[in-house]
């Protein structure tokens, strides 16, 4: 459903309103989003109607409708409808059933609030073995901590050296910097390096917001070019 002028998106509220569950799919995420057209801004985000598109959507059976219907229903902020984690958890089940890999992650999500590890991490792993969906970031935490998992570092190490930038956020990718730090730190897997903790350290704390690292790089020492740069600094 491509929409290049109004009328376009005239004709596909028309075919909502005629009972579509897609074009009101396709509605609910153009109110969600808004519309901009050469720079003019045709419609407005108008997050009640994109709720209740999206409602009417997922009740024709809509299947990514029954997925964004079921965020709705498990979101603390929403102010559409009453939560239902039970009713959300059925639904990103159907939608998971369907194959899609973020109802799989988003229900893994629901059964760790519900303090079932081994599920949630069993469901991380499904959403992962897909080549479109990627929070293999998740997965590796868990067996770095043993969260539903047996522990085990080293796959743990294994994945977080193994993520592509081009993927994940820089959050992610900063996050696994750390992991990786830290893991060359302990020396319980493979042989300490300070070097090496320090610098994958360095590129978490990169634009000096991860105190976790920092707190780290605070005990061993920045790496020989950072502490020149430190030291330039304080004598201008």
């Amino acid at each position: 459903m491509t929409i290049e002028n109004i009328n376009d998106f005239n004709l596909i509220l028309k075919e909502a309103e005629n009972g579509n569950s897609k074009a009101m799919n396709k509605v609910a995420e153009i109110y969600e989003f808004g519309l901009i057209i050469d720079k003019i801004e045709v419609i407005k985000i108008n997050e009640r109607l994109s709720f209740e598109w999206t409602k009417k959507s997922y009740e024709s059976g809509n299947i990514e409708a029954t997925e964004k219907y079921a965020d709705y229903l498990s979101d603390n902020e929403n102010i559409f409808c009453e939560k239902n984690i039970e009713l959300a958890m059925q639904l990103y089940e159907k939608a998971m059933n369907y194959g899609s890999d973020n109802a799989t992650f988003s229900l893994g999500i629901e059964y760790r609030n519900k303090r079932n590890f081994e599920k949630a991490f069993e469901l991380y792993v499904k959403a992962n073995k897909s080549e479109k969906y990627h929070n293999e970031l998740t997965v590796g935490l868990c067996q770095y901590y043993g969260i539903g998992t047996k522990k085990d570092k080293l796959k743990s190490l294994e994945i977080f050296k193994s993520l592509n930038p081009n993927n994940y956020s820089e959050y992610e990718i900063d996050e696994a910097n750390y992991m990786i730090g830290k893991i060359y730190l302990e020396g319980e897997i493979i042989e300490q390096s300070l070097d090496k903790a320090r610098q994958y350290l360095e590129l978490a704390n990169k634009d000096g917001d991860h105190r976790s690292a920092q707190e780290i790089l605070n005990i061993i020492g920045k790496g020989k070019e950072k502490l020149k740069n430190t030291c330039c600094q304080h004598r201008i």
